[in-house]
């Protein structure tokens, strides 16, 4: 067996190098980012929500926080935690913003095929949700040791992040703008716009759960076998 401690620093300082960065430089690509999933979900562009994925360097936070939390670098956590909150604090405000603004403006006054897409998840497939994400995460892992762009790029394709979390923050802003609105829509079909929220925030958990853990799996199990 490896000396366990030494595995870890070692692997810290090639991990270290880029990957726990989370600057203003990142902030504003995930607003673009956000900005972008969001219309690509209202008008329903498929290719563009898969590229939205990449834009936000989405994943950048939370691979920084495996990182330190093994490594065991305490005042680097905290600094990462708060990175990954305000990525969903972020996408959650714009994306609930821009869905406000088109129910109260009427431009898509019904949920999209990608919306409902994200929305109508069914939650017996979310261990199928937490298998992929796990997986990528292993492969993340590998791909960032390897200093391998182009694996890493398919991997974060594979993990969503930024449009299950924009496409709950439109569901909100929709059933905000209901509210306010008092419409002669009945009250199942506004309270539908939150529960559409909700699976859409819970495919965004399983996800970075699933991501969480694999990563971390793979960053372990490489200092101890």
């Amino acid at each position: 067996m490896k000396n366990i401690k030494n595995c870890i620093q070692k692997q810290f300082s090639i991990l270290n190098i880029n990957v726990h960065k989370f600057n203003y430089a990142n902030i504003a690509l995930i607003i673009i980012a956000t900005i972008i999933s969001s219309i690509a979900l209202l008008t329903d562009n498929y290719q563009t929500v898969i590229a939205s994925k990449i834009i936000g360097l989405a994943i950048v936070p939370y691979v920084s926080l495996c990182i330190m939390l093994i490594a065991g670098s305490w005042n680097d956590v905290m600094h990462s935690s708060i990175g990954c909150v305000v990525l969903i604090v972020l996408c959650l405000a714009v994306s609930c913003l821009i869905g406000f603004v088109n129910q109260m403006a009427q431009w898509k006054t019904e949920p999209t095929h990608e919306m409902l897409y994200r929305a109508e998840f069914k939650f017996e497939n979310i261990w199928l949700e937490l298998l992929m994400s796990a997986v990528a995460g292993v492969g993340i892992y590998y791909a960032i040791i390897k200093t391998s762009t182009i694996a890493l790029i398919g991997l974060i394709l594979a993990i969503s992040i930024i449009p299950p979390l924009c496409n709950a923050g439109l569901f909100w802003g929709m059933h905000i703008s209901e509210m306010i609105r008092k419409t002669e829509n009945d009250n199942n079909h506004k309270n539908k716009y939150i529960d559409y929220g909700k699976n859409s925030f819970v495919i965004f958990a399983s996800n970075i759960t699933g991501m969480f853990f694999g990563f971390m799996a793979a960053f372990v199990g490489s200092c101890v076998f």
